[in-house]
């Protein structure tokens, strides 16, 4: 790595370094997630800009000696207030931001660009809509991530019998593709499963239901642009369903409980 340098830059979060310094997780598009050293007391104008959530041009001294990044200068590009301004939205940023660094965001090159634009867009929708549309962006941002990692469930066939999910009618002159049943997920197969399959194992496989609904919906998500999934209609059923299922499957991906989840019960 160069002595000097510069790099777009996410701030995903900061803790305390020393009396009056900090150490902040940058996600970049050319060197993933990172950590850089904030000199600087309260009072500092760079302390100020270089706050979670914020988007801009970082400049970067790599000090070889004391084996660290410090940070220089910072030239902020997104702000994102609102992120700062509601609770939800701030814990749900705190939790992707969380699943990045204990996940390291894959640690493969080839992923970075990816990686920079899905939690920069998910970020910017959280900043425009409101805290029903945010819920819904979390559930996609999940979701997507997972594909991201490489541990994205099959959502189209059973694991076990290997029968679709999906069937293709016709409806009007259009061909729709519609459920023909419902589907659950299982911990021990790691996949979901079809009503036959599923009726066999127990409880404590930690099965988790999806509706026809649901299970359309997260095969939407991976199919239909991010406008036209927005588009879609759900009922608060499948939401919470989702939402169950996705969490659980976050923190199976990180590897460990997040804590962004204690600090955050009963509002993620």
């Amino acid at each position: 790595m160069e002595r000097n340098f510069y790099t777009d830059a996410l701030i995903l979060s900061s803790r305390i370094y020393g009396e009056n310094n900090r150490i902040l997780t940058l996600v970049t598009p050319d060197k993933g997630i990172i950590e850089a050293v904030l000199y600087g007391g309260r009072k500092s104008k760079l302390r100020s800009l270089a706050s979670p959530f914020h988007t801009g041009t970082i400049w970067l001294y790599n000090d070889e000696t004391r084996h660290s990044i410090k940070i220089t200068d910072f030239d902020v590009i997104k702000f994102r207030p609102t992120l700062h301004e509601n609770l939800y939205k701030t814990m749900a940023a705190s939790f992707c931001a969380e699943l990045l660094i204990k996940t390291q965001g894959g640690n493969e090159d080839s992923q970075y660009t990816l990686l920079w634009e899905l939690i920069n867009g998910f970020l910017d929708g959280l900043e425009l809509t409101d805290e029903k549309g945010a819920q819904l962006g979390l559930l996609r941002f999940i979701w997507r991530y997972l594909s991201l990692q490489g541990v994205q469930p099959d959502i189209e066939t059973c694991c076990v019998c290997d029968s679709d999910f999906l069937r293709t009618d016709t409806i009007g002159n259009k061909e729709k593709n519609v459920l023909s049943y419902s589907a659950y997920y299982d911990e021990s197969k790691q996949g979901f499963l079809c009503n036959d399959c599923s009726s066999g194992i127990a409880a404590s496989s930690f099965r988790f239901p999806l509706s026809e609904e649901a299970c359309s919906y997260l095969k939407s998500i991976n199919e239909l642009s991010p406008r036209e999934v927005r588009q879609s209609l759900l009922h608060s059923e499948s939401v919470h369903q989702m939402h169950d299922l996705l969490i659980f499957l976050s923190e199976k991906c990180a590897g460990s409980r997040l804590q962004t989840l204690e600090s955050g019960k009963g509002i993620l």
